[in-house]
């Protein structure tokens, strides 16, 4: 099964386009009927043999004609004056948020207003002053520093368009061992996004890196060709191991220390990553046989 991929024009965020016969190209604009905004504009991305991991469905109902252009041009300037004056009425009232957009649907019912805050904002007054002044109902949306990059856009570490407007459908939970898991230095600062949270791109690494849960964690003892020694280092990358024994350091590939019938564990861990049975008798079964 084939799915539609396409981008909201307001958070950027990537849904499916459903009830869709139609032959549809990348970067085409079409009208689809959302439970939250009504009818509204979205950008086609292309088609994909996956579903989307961000949960979000649009009914399709046409493609967008000119004069749904047209509106949306429309839209876009109110959004820009609503901004603007949203930003003043935050002043006004004195509350601690960030306004990141403000945007108008294609059916222009409501506007939405998207911001971050480090604690819950009381904007019961700054929704009445909106409504008096733009006569529509007012939502106020408050969002993840993650999902502020993804509004705004911005250049990533890498020098690069961040993953998250690039490609990304959902966003997974980086933590300190995702650095200590891959190799790399203690220092949560040099892996930081423009976001202010740990790079995404680290969850990219994690398979190449599932192997070491076959192996005993860093400093344990472990007893090779009778000679007990300290591990020091597994590095999946170079496909090594690095051992101190009381003479030498030594570096030993993995396939060498590995049991027979490894590949199948570590499928078996793939799978079930994050459920207690992988260290259960399931797990144990799949190395032993």
């Amino acid at each position: 099964m084939n799915y539609i991929k396409v981008r909201s024009l307001d958070t950027n965020k990537i849904g499916v386009l459903e009830n869709c016969d139609e032959d549809l190209k990348r970067d085409d604009l079409v009208v689809v009927d959302s439970e939250e905004k009504g009818e509204d504009i979205v950008r086609v991305l292309g088609v994909s043999k996956e579903d989307t991991a961000s949960g979000l469905r649009f009914r399709y109902i046409r493609k967008a004609t000119r004069r749904d252009i047209q509106r949306m041009k429309r839209n876009e300037k109110e959004s820009k004056r609503a901004y603007n004056i949203c930003k003043e009425k935050i002043k006004e009232h004195a509350l601690d948020m960030h306004l990141l957009k403000a945007y108008v649907p294609l059916n222009a019912r409501k506007i939405f207003f998207y911001y971050t805050a480090e604690e819950r904002v009381d904007f019961r007054k700054l929704v009445r002053d909106l409504a008096k002044i733009f006569k529509k109902r007012i939502e106020m949306r408050q969002v993840g520093v993650r999902d502020a990059v993804q509004i705004l856009g911005w250049v990533g570490m890498c020098g690069e368009i961040p993953c998250c407007l690039r490609f990304m459908e959902s966003f997974d939970s980086i933590s300190l061992k995702d650095i200590e898991d891959q190799n790399l230095p203690l220092s949560p600062s040099k892996f930081t996004g423009p976001c202010g949270r740990l790079v995404c791109c680290m969850a990219f690494e994690r398979e190449n890196y599932l192997i070491k849960t076959l192996f005993p964690p860093k400093d344990t003892e472990i007893c090779i060709d009778g000679k007990v020694g300290k591990v020091l280092e597994v590095d999946p990358i170079r496909n090594l191991m690095t051992v101190e024994f009381e003479d030498r350091r030594r570096e030993i590939p993995l396939d060498e220390v590995l049991p027979k019938g490894y590949g199948k564990a570590l499928s078996f861990y793939r799978a079930c990553s994050g459920c207690v049975c992988k260290s259960g008798k399931e797990y144990e079964a799949a190395i032993s046989n």
